[in-house]
């Protein structure tokens, strides 16, 4: 038998904190369905449902549920802020899967990734019906994007094509896997924001929203006055959640949030 490393993990605002006894971690698994593209998920499965602890909170008090397509597991996410923390299947053979993401101890970076092949499993994902953009000034690119369910749906406007994207290893964007985009706030047109869960701590100037329903993230909006060195005039909009970009072909500037005073605690 291998010998057992532990693990500590928790959702970012420390509702829900659990331990996870694996060998060592040495390759992660990522999934290409829909659900799991949008939310950025990396997978391990217990070995044993024992070798996955709580100890903070309760999986089913705490953490809200989202299911789809087949119905044949239930994604787990905190409702407070949003992080994606599990999965339990409705299976005997591999009764639950952890969202690496969620782990405080990991170096993800220095792992590989390994992808399982999903999206063109049936039933085949439903994108959301787009929003309506009427009449497109000349010059500008329109997107499409949604969260999982489509209880929130938005369009952007953007003067360029979209060819890069920005990743912070920060501990809410690391835990989100969210790819940043910052256009301005006149651009986009959201749908369903009474869906929006936001989220802010720290200095209390970027408010991280997800869908309350889904769990996916979809944006952060800055408050605050010109002091504070963030632009107002735009926002941060997660392209996971445009429908039909291709990550694939973005240029990644990686920027070190973790770096970022004060440091973060649970």
């Amino acid at each position: 038998m291998a010998q057992l490393a532990q693990y500590h993990g928790n959702c970012h605002c420390g509702a829900f904190k659990f331990t996870l006894k694996t060998p060592e971690l040495k390759e992660v698994y990522a999934c290409n369905c829909s659900s799991c593209s949008k939310k950025g998920y990396l997978w391990t499965l217990p070995a044993k449902i024992e070798d996955f602890a709580v100890v903070n909170g309760d999986e089913t008090a705490t953490l809200s549920i989202y299911e789809c397509g087949k119905r044949t597991s239930a994604h787990k996410f905190c409702p407070t802020c949003g992080t994606a923390v599990m999965v339990r299947m409705h299976s005997a053979e591999n009764p639950i899967g952890i969202n690496l993401r969620a782990l405080s101890d990991l170096d993800l970076d220095s792992l590989p990734v390994l992808m399982n092949e999903a999206a063109n499993l049936e039933p085949l994902y439903q994108v959301p019906e787009p929003l309506a953009t009427g009449v497109v000034p000349e010059g500008m690119t329109v997107y499409h994007g949604s969260c999982h369910c489509g209880a929130i749906r938005y369009t952007l406007l953007s003067p360029h094509k979209i060819a890069t994207a920005t990743e912070c290893n920060c501990s809410i964007c690391s835990r989100n896997a969210s790819l940043w985009i910052y256009p301005l706030t006149t651009t986009a047109r959201f749908e369903g924001v009474d869906n929006l869960t936001e989220y802010t701590f720290a200095s209390n100037l970027v408010y991280h929203g997800f869908c309350k329903i889904c769990g996916v993230p979809i944006r952060a909006r800055f408050v605050g006055d010109s002091d504070t060195g963030l632009d107002l005039r735009t926002m941060r909009m997660n392209l996971r959640t445009m429908n039909g970009l291709d990550l694939s072909g973005l240029e990644i500037k990686k920027v070190d949030g973790r770096a970022t005073l004060p440091a973060y605690e649970v």
